[in-house]
């Protein structure tokens, strides 16, 4: 679904262009430099500069109020992967527009958008969990579970190697279908993702599941090896505990 939605959104500025630009009767002084902004964004966006395509959009959309604008706005926050802020603009443009036209397609990529949020939150969550804990020597994790330092140092090193094939795959995918060089108005060498793109983001993704699995054996190892007592009585040894 990812690769779909990042096609679709090639198309971006001619859904806003027509929205966006008002009859020449009614145009003020700040529609017209909104419209500026706004094809100086959709040029900056087809030409892969996403970074000067959403500060454009964002001009566009702090002198025009036009809602549609939120959508761009959206898409080239996506594409430079930053999921909080692309949420946050595909929010507006369901809230700001009357009759939104990509609802749907908005929908289902606010719902992906929260899974992922969600997922490195929790990724971070576990690696900041386990630096304090390998930063703290003995100190003992919230569940009352102690980790070996192997599996930290492991489980840690594996977990950044998802997240830098994870990103070589969005560095990939983001330039896909994107001209390298124009003449005359026409694409000459286009860009587009490599089989690589798709080995590193296979290799990534395997590398975080294998991180958060190691993670999860771990603990529940160590927790179960804790709830384990062995005491000295009268007849002897003494094992208690949960098995």
């Amino acid at each position: 679904m990812a690769v779909r939605w990042l096609g679709v959104c090639v198309c971006v500025g001619l859904l806003v262009a027509v929205v966006a630009a008002p009859s020449a009767a009614q145009e003020t002084a700040d529609d017209a430099a909104g419209r500026e902004y706004f094809e100086r964004g959709r040029s900056a966006f087809e030409h892969a500069d996403y970074e000067s395509a959403l500060v454009y959009f964002r001009h566009a959309y702090r002198l025009s109020r036009r809602g549609e604008l939120q959508y761009n706005i959206g898409v080239a926050a996506d594409r430079l992967q930053r999921e909080e802020e692309a949420l946050e603009a595909f929010r507006h443009y369901l809230e700001e527009t009357g009759e939104p036209t990509r609802e749907e397609e908005v929908r289902e990529r606010i719902e992906a958008l929260e899974r992922s949020i969600a997922e490195r939150h929790a990724t971070e969550l576990a690696l900041h969990e386990a630096t304090a804990r390998a930063s703290g020597g003995d100190a003992e994790p919230s569940d009352g579970s102690r980790l070996p330092r192997s599996t930290i140092i492991g489980a840690s090193t594996l977990a950044a190697i998802g997240a830098a094939g994870m990103a070589a795959m969005g560095v990939g995918l983001a330039k896909d279908g994107s001209c390298t060089r124009e003449v005359s108005g026409s694409c000459v060498v286009e860009d587009s993702a490599t089989s690589w793109t798709y080995v590193y983001g296979a290799l990534g993704g395997a590398a975080l599941a294998a991180s958060a699995t190691w993670f999860g054996i771990s603990v529940r190892r160590s927790k179960k090896q804790r709830e384990t007592a062995i005491s000295l009585g009268p007849t002897g040894l003494r094992v208690s505990g949960k098995f």
